[in-house]
């Protein structure tokens, strides 16, 4: 009977080319017979013509092309001879190889049916792959040495072979440079493995004499200890092959064989019923990339391929890389009724799921976009100039979900698990993104991304887009070099962020600026800022640094500006002591849906730090310390707009008024939804008109004037 026998080394560098090659040559040498090592450890490549001399017409991927095409004879005429009826095949020198199951499988058979003995050397990860193969094998010899790595190193493959049920009885240990000083003794290499010891192969400085002149020891040092080794290695494989069946170290073999050969035609023709069943292309394409990501991660370590430690280069190089993968994995698979262009998008579909964010990357991309909101893995909106629409994107599972939120959160040092199921973060082109998962979220885990606009909006573009007037933006420019405080309300989604990045713009160069955000969003243009964020508890929920705690912090830095992203809690007290203590200039945001409104929440907020100060002293505060209140809103066709631009005058006993200088009036809407309004101003000076004149700026009285502009 014709015997395959895989070899799998549990180490680099441990000798599975030399200890295959040689023990194949000499298999062939001592039975007469024709016989043959095929190499299909994906880690080694085009090894067998540096020690044979021999350079091969032809390689496994040849073979593959064509294999289901081909019967046992014609499969021969791929293998290169090199004497003494020994032959072999290896992988391809350029290109990466992805064979399907069903190839690997006709392989060994054929393997069965033309050589008297098939050396077969297998990658050391079990992979459905390296099962299709060993489950079509008779013997599995695992190459291991006598050094503490390598013997963990076997534990973990023999550890993977019983998950997938194979047969411990089918495997035997060879030990390479056994007698090495100071290893583990080989007794004790046995007990503490579990499985039999075939082969002690002795250590032999000849070996790597004839090693680094690309000879096989065997054949330039017939008479070393190496050689002697090997000799007994194939004449031991040879006698237990002419053994009696049931007294072989193959005496299961019969009888497994065949029931997994049966086991695996069985699957075969399952998967040839369902590739019948006709899909629609839609189905197809979830099937073909369901199929491809389940090789990717049988065939790959993905942890690897980590774009967020890469520069750009690195990053293009990895994308390129796996982008080129994918396509020869889906070239393999011609079943599924896909023309080019749903094959190549079934191809960048993967890459992002791979790489990127998955179904989110094709968003993330569109400049047109800018939000994102995931309700659970089967859900995906958008919002687009101002409007929400539901999408026909998905993620095929919540695990698949929840890979993707690790990927946002990982390169930035946060966590969300049940412990802590709500996380703020940010990706790293700047977008903010919110995440939440069960048990908070009855639908699944849920993320909202905030997108940031690759390109920077300046005042030009808001007035080209109508939130504001030529006039604002010189009133608001003027106020920021004066140093008045200014405080932007609105909704969520009104342009907040947007308006204070447009503010900060006007903070001349030469002063020092420190920002404060719970995720940074603020892209200032100046030189000298410094950006500080937020940090959370960690998993023993301590180490939590708030907003409050890095606005105090923020004092002792020479600030000439503070600017705050967002006052929710206490530390809107702080913010205005600093603007009442010499810290002039700054500028934060709020959420509320009016001037009032905003003073009020700031009133609630400072009360929220803990301080049993009489309301009344609170006020007179945000009186003194608040200057300038820019409202912004989000308006029913989607369109963002400055509504008023108000100026805190401080009045006495704790109050204070509020002065409009700008509004915006709605008149209704157009025959396609749009609004219809005009900008108003109010007639009045701010009070400080006179310091502008003082300081030398240059504002016409005329911008305030009562005429109305459209």
């Amino acid at each position: 009977m014709n015997r395959v026998i895989a070899i799998l080394d549990t180490r680099e560098g441990i000798g599975q080319n030399v200890i295959s090659l040689s023990v194949g040559l000499t298999t062939a040498i001592q039975t007469g017979d024709e016989c043959a090592l095929i190499n299909l450890n994906f880690d080694s490549y085009q090894t067998f013509p540096i020690f044979l001399g021999v350079k091969p017409e032809k390689s496994i991927q040849d073979l593959f092309n064509v294999i289901d095409k081909l019967d046992s004879k014609m499969a021969k005429g791929f293998f290169t001879k090199y004497r003494n009826n020994f032959y072999f095949l290896d992988l391809p020198s350029t290109s990466i190889l992805h064979p399907r199951i069903d190839k690997i499988s006709l392989l060994v058979s054929f393997l069965r049916e033309i050589f008297k003995f098939s050396f077969v050397m297998v990658e050391r990860k079990i992979t459905e792959r390296t099962m299709a193969l060993l489950d079509g094998s008779d013997f599995l010899l695992i190459i291991t040495s006598p050094h503490l790595l390598s013997i963990n190193d076997a534990r973990k493959v023999i550890e993977d072979l019983k998950k997938q049920h194979y047969p411990l009885d089918f495997c035997s240990l060879v030990i390479n440079m056994a007698d090495i000083k100071g290893g583990i003794p080989v007794k004790t290499i046995k007990e503490t493995l579990g499985v039999n010891v075939v082969s002690e192969i002795p250590f032999d400085p000849l070996v790597i004499t004839s090693i680094n002149e690309g000879i096989l020891p065997i054949e330039k040092y017939p008479h070393s200890s190496f050689s002697r080794a090997i000799k007994k290695l194939g004449n031991f494989l040879i006698e237990e092959d002419q053994k009696e069946e049931k007294e072989s170290i193959f005496k299961w073999a019969s009888i497994k064989l065949e029931q997994r050969v049966k086991e695996r035609k069985e699957e075969q023709a399952e998967e040839k019923k369902e590739e019948v069943t006709e899909l629609s292309p839609e189905e197809a394409k979830i099937a073909l990339k369901k199929k491809i990501h389940q090789r990717l991660l049988e065939e790959f370590d993905l942890k690897e391929w980590n774009i967020h430690t890469q520069d750009e280069s690195q990053k293009q190089a990895l994308y390129k890389r796996v982008r080129g993968i994918i396509e020869n994995l889906i070239a393999e698979e011609a079943s599924l009724p896909l023309n080019r262009d749903e094959r190549s998008e079934v191809v960048t579909e993967l890459v992002d799921e791979v790489l990127g964010l998955g179904p989110l990357e094709k968003f993330l991309r569109d400049e047109t976009i800018s939000e994102i909101m995931v309700n659970g893995p089967q859900k995906i909106y958008i919002e687009k100039a101002g409007k929400i629409y539901l999408t026909d994107a998905r993620f095929t599972s919540t695990e698949q979900l929840m890979t993707v939120i690790d990927r946002i959160l990982s390169p930035i040092g946060r966590r969300v698990d049940e412990s802590s199921p709500l996380v703020d973060a940010r990706l790293p082109d700047g977008s903010r993104v919110n995440v939440i998962i069960p048990p908070l979220s009855l639908i699944g885990p849920v993320i909202t991304i905030r997108k940031f606009v690759a390109k920077r909006l300046d005042m030009d573009d808001l007035v080209r887009l109508g939130s504001l007037t030529r006039e604002m933006v010189e009133f608001l420019r003027v106020c920021v070099i004066l140093r008045k405080n200014i405080l932007v309300s609105g909704g969520t989604g009104s342009g907040k962020t947007t308006l204070l990045n447009m503010l900060s713009s006007f903070i001349p160069e030469d002063e020092r600026i420190v920002t404060i955000e719970d995720s940074a969003e603020l892209r200032l243009r100046q030189e000298h800022v410094i950006s500080l964020e937020s940090k959370p508890p960690n998993i023993e929920g301590k180490g939590a640094i708030p907003i409050r705690r890095l606005v105090i912090n923020a004092l002792r830095m020479r600030p000439d500006r503070i600017v705050v992203g967002e006052c929710r809690g206490g530390e809107a007290l702080d913010m205005l002591q600093a603007m009442n203590t010499g810290h002039d200039g700054s500028l934060t945001t709020i959420h509320a849906n009016s001037p009032k409104d905003a003073i009020s929440r700031l009133t609630t907020m400072v009360l929220m730090a803990g301080t049993e100060l009489p309301e009344r002293a609170i006020r007179e505060q945000i009186a003194s310390a608040i200057n300038i209140i820019v409202q912004t809103a989000r308006l029913k066709d989607g369109s963002r707009k400055v509504v008023k631009i108000s100026e805190v005058i401080p009045l006495e006993a704790g109050e204070m008024k509020i002065q409009d200088l700008f509004y915006f009036e709605q008149l209704g809407y157009d025959e396609n939804k749009k609004v219809v309004g005009r900008f108003r101003k109010c007639g009045v000076l701010p009070t400080f008109f006179d310091e502008i004149k003082i300081m030398g700026l240059e504002l016409s009285e005329d911008i305030f004037k009562d005429e109305v502009k459209v």
